[in-house]
């Protein structure tokens, strides 16, 4: 399915919980917020919607090592002579030419994975430690793999108490769960429109639901 179905089924997943739990209105209004979050989540593998909102912009980091290196050409023509003014027109003009190359967008969900575990760390936060880690995992990972598995909705599970700990709030885990199972099942072949299912069970079996 496609990420907007996703999103969907996520948000009413959240109304769903908020209305099991009596959730007040602020309360329901952020469980439909977080569940078509979630609803995203599981194909962070993939370049989509969410890796997209959540990840550094790759474009402004090769914008950036561009501009660093017209400024390094510059300086090496101002301040340096002969050999060094050659090698700092080396650097500059590969830090022009080459990013758009080697910059790739996984890259910057990588880094961004990498910046929520330092945060989390820093702030002492479990939860925001355990996404950190997902989102890391997540970015290597090859489309419809872990985080399309009982195992990626049991980790995503674990990320969802330590949230409902943090925010004391009944009904976070819930969630989570429901929010994330909907994925699994609108990406499984028993909907026409899916031409290949998820290995649910994987790394144990290959088979697909």
């Amino acid at each position: 399915m496609d990420g907007k179905t996703h999103f969907i089924a996520g948000g009413i997943a959240g109304i769903g919980v908020a209305s099991y739990v009596g959730a007040e209105l602020s309360t329901a209004i952020s469980f439909t917020l977080l569940g078509a979050c979630i609803g995203l989540v599981p194909d962070l593998d993939v370049k989509g919607t969410l890796s997209n909102k959540i990840s550094l912009n790759k474009n402004w980091i090769i914008t950036l090592l561009g501009l660093l290196g017209l400024l390094i050409i510059v300086n090496s023509f101002i301040v340096y002579k002969e050999i060094d003014r050659l090698l700092g027109f080396g650097l500059g003009l590969a830090l022009l030419i080459l990013p758009p190359f080697f910059i790739k967008q996984k890259y910057m969900l990588l880094l961004t994975g990498a910046a929520s575990l330092i945060i989390g760390i820093t702030q002492q936060s479990t939860w925001l430690m355990l996404l950190g880690i997902y989102i890391c995992v997540a970015a290597l990972l090859p489309h419809r793999s872990l985080t399309h598995s009982l195992i990626g909705l049991f980790y995503f599970s674990l990320i969802g108490y330590f949230l409902e700990k943090d925010f004391q709030t009944d009904g976070i885990l819930l969630v989570c769960i429901v929010s994330y199972t909907s994925h699994l099942i609108l990406d499984m072949k028993l909907f026409p429109r899916n031409r290949k299912g998820i290995k649910l069970f994987q790394p144990f079996s290959n088979i697909e639901i």
